[in-house]
C-alpha cells in the first residue's frame, strides 16, 4: 500500500506545477501562489521569486516551510514539509533556470531579471490527504 501511496505522490508532484509555498518570519504565516519545477526523485523544489519579496525574507530568517500541491475536483491535498536550502553555484542555477522553462516557457522574461532568485527547498516529509480520513504520512529522506 505505502508503495502505491509513494508513486502517487511522485505522479502528483510530476503532474502539476503550480502550488501555494507557505512561509513564515517565525511568528507571521505568508503563502504565495508559485509555478515549481520539481525534481520529484529527490524530492527538490525550485521556485523563482523576486529578491525582495517577503518569501525571500522569511526564508533568511526562518528557513522551514510547507508546499500545498492539490487536485481540489478530486478532494487530493498534498502537503511538503521542507527547508530552504540556498544554491551556491552559478552554473547550478543556471541549468536548473533551463529546465525549470521548458515546463514553463511563459515564465522565462521573469527568469531573466535581475532582481529574481531561484530558490530551492528539500522536501522532508509528505502528507497526502485523499478524501476525508485517507491520510498516509511519510518522511521523504532518501526518497
Amino acid at each position: 500500500m505505502s508503495k502505491q501511496k509513494i508513486r502517487f505522490i511522485e505522479d502528483m508532484v510530476k503532474a502539476k506545477d503550480i502550488c501555494v509555498l507557505a512561509t513564515s518570519d517565525g511568528n507571521t504565516p505568508h503563502t504565495s501562489l508559485m509555478n515549481y519545477f520539481a525534481d520529484h526523485a529527490v524530492m527538490k523544489f525550485y521556485f523563482l521569486s523576486p529578491k525582495t519579496s517577503k518569501k525571500n525574507k522569511n526564508l533568511k530568517k526562518n528557513p522551514h516551510v510547507s508546499i500545498l500541491i492539490d487536485r481540489r475536483d478530486e478532494n487530493i491535498a498534498l502537503s511538503i514539509n521542507g527547508v530552504y536550502s540556498p544554491i551556491k553555484k552559478q552554473q547550478t542555477v543556471d541549468a536548473i533556470i533551463k529546465l525549470f522553462l521548458l515546463k514553463s516557457p511563459h515564465m522565462k522574461e521573469f527568469a531573466e531579471h535581475p532582481d529574481t532568485e531561484l530558490i530551492r527547498i528539500e522536501g522532508k516529509s509528505a502528507e497526502l490527504v485523499q478524501g476525508f480520513t485517507d491520510v498516509f504520512s511519510t518522511k521523504l529522506i532518501n526518497f
